[in-house]
C-alpha cells in the first residue's frame, strides 16, 4: 500500500484518470463475456448485428486497454524519475557524519540495487491495480451469474490464498536476506576496484579477498535468491492449479448438486478463465513488488535527510569579516563496533582574515576532523563558532560554509569550472591559474569543462586547487595538498602559489607535513590527541628543527 501511495500520490490527476479508464476497461471486458453468454451462445441470434456489436465491444476493450496501459507505463516511469531525484537529493542534504557512518558500499548498493528494485515495482504497480480492477469486475459478474457457485469458489480461493500468503511471506524474507548479502557484495566490489593495484601485486591477498569476502557474500546472495525463486514458483503454480480446481468444482457442483444449469456452469468456467489474465498480472508482479517493499525498507533504514526541493541559497554572511573564532568547541565520534569514539576539544582558535596558518600533527591526531569543524561540515557537540564576535546558530552553518573553498585529502575532481556562485568561471581566470600551476600545456578546457579528469594524482590535485581558487571564497582550506606533488611542484606551491594567495588577502588554512616550509606560515598550530595548541617562539623553531632532523636522518 505504501508503494501505491508513493506512486499515485505524486500524480493524483493522472492516477485518477488511469483508474477510471481501467474500471471502464474492466467493465467492457466483463460485458464481452456477458455478450457471448447472452447473444452469441443463444440459438436464433441474428448473426450479422451480433457480430457487429461484438466487434465494437472488442475494439472498445482494445482501445481502452491500450490507453490504460500507456497511462500506466507513463505513471510508472514518472515515479521512477521522481524516486531517483528524491533519493539523490536526500543524500546531498544528509549530514556527512551520517553518510560516513553508513559507508560507501551500503550507499552504492542502495543507489543501484534498491533504486532499481523500486523502479521495477513502480513500473509494475499500475498493471497490478489494473489487474485487481479486472478481478473485481469479473468477480461481480460471477456473483451475478450464480451466487452459490460464487460463494463456493470464493471460499476455495480464500483457502488457497492462505497458503499463497504463507509462500509469499517466505519469499519476502528470502529476498530481504539476499538484499543484506548485496551490501556485502558491494563492499567486495569496492575493495577490488579501489585495491586493484595492491591485489595485483599480492595474489595471496587477492585470493583471500575473492574466497573469503566476495565468494561468501555471492554464495549467500545466490542461496537466498534461489530460495526466493523456489517459493515464488510454488506460489505462482499453486494459484494456477487452484484456478483449475475452481473450474472443476463449479462444474461438479452444477452437475451433481444442481446449483446451476450446464450453460451457467460453462459461462462460469469461461469467466474464471478470463480471470486468469488479471490474476496472471498480479502473480507476475509479485516478485517485483516484494523486492520493491524490501528496497523501500532498506532506504528507510538509511535515515537520510528529509526531501527538500531545490537548493535554497542561505543568506550570505558579511564578506568583510575580520575574525573567525572557535570557542570551546568539542566533538566526539560515535562508538563503532564496541570501540569508543575519538574526541576532539575543547578547541579554541582565533583565525584572522588574510592569515596563512599551518596545522601539523601525527596520524590520527584529529587534523582532518579539526578542518571539518572549522569549515562547518561537522557540527560541534558543544562550544561556539563566532564571526566578528557574533555566535553562529546551527541554522547559519549553510551560510557559514559558503566562506570556504577546500581541497580535502580524499578530494573529488569535478569537470565543470564554476565560480563561487555556480556560474561558469571566467576563462581568463582559468587560463591564469593553469599557467600558475604549470598546467597550461597539459590541460585545455572547453565549454567551461575540463577535457578529462584522468590525470596523474599530482596533476589532479593541482586542478582541484584551481577549482577551489576559482570559487574566490575568503578562506581556502587545504588538507595535505602537497603530499602528492614532486619537490619542484611542492616548491612552486609554497614559494609561488601560497605567496600569491597571501598577496590577494586570501586566508589559507593548510594541513601539512612539509616542515621545510613551516617558516612561511604566519602561525603554526599542532593537533595532538584531539587537542589544539599553537606553537610559538622556541616551540615553533623546535618543531621545524626536529622535523628537518628527522628528515635528514631518514635520508
Amino acid at each position: 500500500m505504501r508503494l501505491m501511495r508513493m506512486l499515485f500520490g505524486r500524480h493524483p490527476g493522472l492516477a485518477l484518470f488511469i483508474t477510471l479508464l481501467s474500471i471502464v476497461n474492466a467493465g467492457i471486458g466483463v460485458g464481452v463475456i456477458a455478450f457471448i453468454n447472452q447473444r452469441l451462445a443463444q440459438p436464433g441470434t441474428a448473426l450479422g448485428p451480433a457480430l457487429a456489436q461484438f466487434t465494437v465491444l472488442l475494439l472498445a476493450v482494445m482501445v481502452s486497454g491500450v490507453i490504460a496501459q500507456i497511462g500506466m507505463t507513463t505513471l510508472g516511469h514518472r515515479g521512477v524519475l521522481a524516486l531517483r531525484n528524491t533519493v539523490l537529493k536526500r543524500m546531498l542534504d544528509t549530514p556527512l557524519e551520517r553518510l560516513g557512518a553508513l559507508g560507501a558500499p551500503r550507499l552504492q548498493a542502495s543507489l543501484s540495487v534498491d533504486v532499481q528494485a523500486l523502479s521495477v515495482a513502480f513500473v509494475r504497480l499500475p498493471a497490478v491495480v489494473h489487474g485487481a480492477l479486472l478481478t473485481v469486475a469479473a468477480s461481480a459478474y460471477l456473483a451475478w451469474l450464480s451466487w452459490p457457485l460464487f460463494l463456493a469458489t470464493l471460499a476455495l480461493i480464500g483457502a488457497a490464498l492462505l497458503v499463497a500468503w504463507r509462500l509469499l511471506g517466505i519469499t519476502n524474507r528470502e529476498v530481504a536476506s539476499a538484499r543484506e548479502a548485496a551490501d556485502q557484495l558491494y563492499g567486495s566490489y569496492l575493495a577490488v576496484l579501489q585495491g586493484r593495484k595492491e591485489l595485483r601485486l599480492n595474489r595471496h591477498r587477492a585470493r583471500r579477498v575473492y574466497e573469503e569476502e566476495f565468494e561468501r557474500s555471492a554464495q549467500a546472495d545466490r542461496y537466498h535468491q534461489s530460495r526466493a525463486d523456489l517459493f515464488y514458483s510454488a506460489y505462482s503454480n499453486w494459484i494456477s492449479v487452484m484456478l483449475l480446481v475452481a473450474i472443476g468444482v463449479s462444474f461438479f457442483l452444477a452437475s451433481h448438486f444442481g446449483w446451476a444449469d450446464r450453460a451457467v456452469a460453462t459461462t462460469f468456467a469461461i469467466s474464471l478463465l478470463y480471470l486468469s489474465t488479471p490474476l496472471g498480472l498480479l502473480v507476475g508482479a509479485m516478485p517485483g513488488l516484494i523486492a520493491g517493499n524490501v528496497a523501500l525498507a532498506k532506504l528507510d533504514s538509511l535515515a537520510l535527510a528529509p526531501y527538500q526541493a531545490g537548493f535554497a541559497l542561505p543568506e550570505a554572511l558579511p564578506a568583510d569579516w575580520e575574525h573567525l573564532v572557535l570557542e570551546d568547541v568539542c566533538y566526539r565520534y560515535a562508538e563503532r563496533d564496541g570501540e569508543g569514539g575519538f574526541a576532539l576539544g575543547p578547541l579554541n582558535l582565533t583565525l584572522k582574515r588574510g592569515e596563512v596558518v599551518f596545522l601539523i600533527g601525527g596520524n590520527g591526531s584529529g587534523k582532518s576532523s579539526m578542518a571539518r569543524l572549522l569549515c562547518g561540515l561537522s557540527v560541534p557537540d558543544s562550544g561556539r563558532i563566532l564571526l566578528d564576535g557574533q555566535p553562529l546558530a546551527v541554522e547559519q552553518l549553510p551560510a557559514y560554509r559558503q566562506l570556504f573553498a577546500a581541497v580535502f585529502s580524499d578530494f573529488h575532481l569535478f569537470a565543470q569550472l564554476l565560480d563561487g556562485k555556480g556560474a561558469a568561471a571566467d576563462s581568463t581566470l582559468v587560463a591564469q591559474w593553469l599557467e600558475r600551476l604549470a598546467l597550461s600545456d597539459k590541460v585545455t578546457p572547453s565549454n567551461g569543462r575540463l577535457p578529462s579528469t584522468a590525470y596523474s594524482q599530482g596533476q589532479r590535485k593541482r586542478l582541484a586547487l584551481m577549482l577551489a581558487a576559482l570559487e574566490e571564497r575568503p578562506v581556502l582550506l587545504l588538507d595535505e595538498w602537497a603530499a602528492d606533488q614532486d619537490p619542484a611542484y611542492r616548491q612552486l606551491f609554497y614559494l609561488g602559489v601560497l605567496e600569491y594567495l597571501r598577496s590577494t588577502g586570501k586566508t589559507v588554512f593548510a594541513i601539512t607535513h612539509d616542515e621545510r616550509y613551516f617558516h612561511l606560515a604566519d602561525r603554526l598550530l599542532k593537533m595532538d590527541g584531539g587537542q589544539l595548541v599553537e606553537l610559538q617562539g622556541p616551540s615553533r623553531a623546535r618543531a621545524s628543527l626536529d622535523a628537518v632532523a628527522a628528515l635528514s636522518a631518514s635520508d
